[in-house]
């Protein structure tokens, strides 16, 4: 009796494992590839940990890179790509203008939430959030104040580590393509700047990307 017991278990045991490995093909048979390209504005400052912005004014920057989505379900994929951004800040104030300007190379790893014509979008028409990750490799830093160039590189961390969120809207063109405006926020968690503390990289922008 425990011998047909042991088997009986095995079986159910194969058969389980079984199940799970045809899910997961399933799951990767249905899961499609999209890249593409994105480009944005946004602006930028650097504050206190957690503060969403305080301590300087905003500057203005560009963003601009690849895309790249793997969409598992219709409602869940995963984002990353690689993004060129600049990040700073910009004060002027007691007779001093200063501005940092910071260039970063940004990976971010990303999951991606959406509805589409389940929640009553027309088809191909989808609203999306994103939320994940980045890190960031310090490419460039220099500063101007009151007019005098000068170098950040020797004082300015080699990269930076954040959280980044999304939220924008989805929509077919060209037949065969997508087009997706985000309005983006970045917090990053590693001080900026080795000889100043509680400094760190905060961004808001607004995106254009076309999926391929």
């Amino acid at each position: 009796m425990k011998q047909k017991t042991n088997l009986k278990g095995k079986g159910l045991v194969r058969t389980i494992v079984l199940s799970i490995v045809l899910m997961g093909l399933t799951t990767v048979s249905h899961a499609q590839f999209q890249y593409g390209v994105k480009l944005g504005t946004g602006a930028t400052c650097q504050s206190d940990l957690l503060e969403i912005a305080n301590n300087c004014d905003m500057k203005i920057v560009p963003t601009f890179g690849v895309i790249g989505k793997y969409q598992f379900t219709q409602a869940f994929a995963l984002k990353s790509g690689l993004e060129y951004q600049q990040k700073g800040r910009s004060i002027d104030e007691n007779e001093t203008d200063l501005t940092n300007k910071l260039q970063y190379l940004n990976l971010p790893v990303q999951a991606e939430f959406s509805a589409g014509e389940k929640a009553g979008f027309k088809k191909g028409q989808r609203v999306f959030f994103v939320v994940g990750p980045y890190l960031s490799y310090l490419l460039d830093a220099e500063g101007e104040i009151n007019g005098e160039d000068f170098e950040l590189g020797n004082d300015t961390k080699d990269f930076d580590f954040g959280l980044g969120f999304e939220i924008g809207f989805e929509f077919p063109v060209f037949t065969d393509k997508a087009l997706q405006v985000g309005l983006n926020y970045d917090m990053g968690f590693v001080e900026v700047y080795k000889s100043e503390s509680d400094l760190h990289n905060k961004m808001l922008s607004v995106s254009l990307g076309l999926l391929f």
